[in-house]
């Protein structure tokens, strides 16, 4: 037992020694992390949005019925808080396009009312422009929309007016599209009616800003393996065995360089803690200190794990990059989990980045605390790192 503590001695001594690099490395790993989370903040939710389409239309003079239907149509809720539509000669709306100051140009033939009523149905031209973006993408979602609608109501008519004629019931065409029309113009102005409406938050219980710097920490975290890379280098063959013969076995060794580990991590994020409790930005549990500690410790094992299974200390580093970046991408750290497919979705949420976003969401907004599931975890990978062949 004595050999132990000597051998702990040495590793913090050790650890002492590499803490300057140590913590360099974090400072750089740091600003690199916040300018990835801030691009992204900015990117998701900058200060631009989505708040009107505006749209060219080119319309004939004499048609009373088609401006009637544009009138209506600008009426609805589900358009109008949309898209602004403004009346334009040909030419000056091509300009306006060209110039990106509408999204998209309609162009109204005569007559395309009656030629939807008596089946006709004379196309609307719709252009848009040729880098069409954001509000183009909308509006041609909602003609697309608007043109299934149109074209379900047709064929309800065409085949009561078939069946009707089919069985000598001619006289009834009349009532019949009546009805149609009544019931097709009504689904049309409450098109809230066909919709669900789910609200979703990207950024969860906690604001955007606090949500990113919650990323953003668990990257650091589970990233700063890299810059202890030096104390991580596992001793000489020749100094394992001896120490094995002294009674200071692989496990004990691993545990050591646990501590030593752990301490780096506590004195790397010491400052950032104690500044986030002096801004109140943390909940107000005495539990969270533990749960500090839990954390930094679990994120030591997690590196430890890899440059124990790794060959040399670059796969190390590589491997660590790599699997760190995909998990926290997968666990919607990089980008929300609800803009992500529903398989990546469920498989993010086992993953090491999400718990411990988990843990440190937990730490801003309170809850439940995954205490059994860090340290849970924390046992799994430090069983791995010390079973694990490594290189000595």
């Amino acid at each position: 037992m004595r050999t132990f503590w000597i051998y702990l001695f040495l590793e913090f001594k050790r650890m002492i020694k590499t803490a300057p690099c140590f913590l360099a490395g974090a400072a750089v790993l740091a600003f690199l992390a916040g300018t990835v989370a801030f691009s992204a903040s900015r990117a998701l939710y900058g200060e631009r949005a989505l708040s009107g389409v505006q749209v060219g239309v080119v319309m004939p003079q004499e048609d009373r019925l088609a401006r009637l239907a544009l009138n209506l149509i600008s009426s609805l809720d589900s358009v109008g808080s949309l898209c602004h539509f403004t009346q334009v000669e040909k030419e000056e709306g091509l300009s306006l396009l060209r110039g990106g100051g509408i999204a998209a140009l309609l162009e109204i033939p005569p007559d395309v009312v009656e030629g939807i009523l008596d089946g006709s149905n004379v196309p609307v031209t719709v252009t848009f422009a040729e880098n069409a973006g954001l509000e183009a993408a909308v509006f041609r979602e909602l003609t697309e929309a608007g043109a299934s609608l149109l074209t379900t109501s047709q064929a309800a008519i065409y085949a009561a007016d078939d069946a009707l004629r089919e069985y000598g019931l001619a006289s009834e065409i009349a009532q019949a599209e009546e009805d149609l029309n009544r019931i097709y113009i009504r689904l049309a102005l409450q098109r809230e009616a066909m919709f669900t409406e789910r609200t979703v938050s990207a950024a969860g219980d906690v604001t955007v800003p606090v949500f990113y710097g919650i990323s953003a920490s668990v990257l650091i975290l589970l990233l700063l393996g890299i810059p202890a890379a030096p104390f991580l280098r596992p001793p000489g063959r020749a100094l394992a065995e001896q120490l094995s013969r002294a009674g200071v076995g692989r496990t004990a060794r691993a545990f050591a360089r646990l501590l030593g580990l752990t301490a780096l991590y506590l004195a790397a994020t010491a400052i950032p803690m104690a500044y986030l409790a002096a801004k109140g930005y943390l909940t107000e549990s005495v539990l969270v200190w533990p749960m500090w500690f839990l954390l930094c410790l679990t994120a030591a094992c997690w590196v430890m794990m890899f440059f124990a299974l790794c060959g040399n200390t670059a796969a190390a580093i590589l491997t660590l990059f790599a699997v760190t970046s995909i998990m926290l991408f997968m666990s919607g750290g990089i980008v929300p989990s609800v803009f992500l497919p529903q398989a990546v979705r469920a498989a993010g949420e086992f993953t090491v980045p999400a718990l411990f976003m988990d843990a440190a969401r937990w730490m801003v907004a309170g809850g439940t605390a995954p205490f059994a599931a860090v340290s849970g975890l924390a046992a799994g990978l430090f069983g791995i790192a010390a079973a694990a062949p490594g290189r000595e």
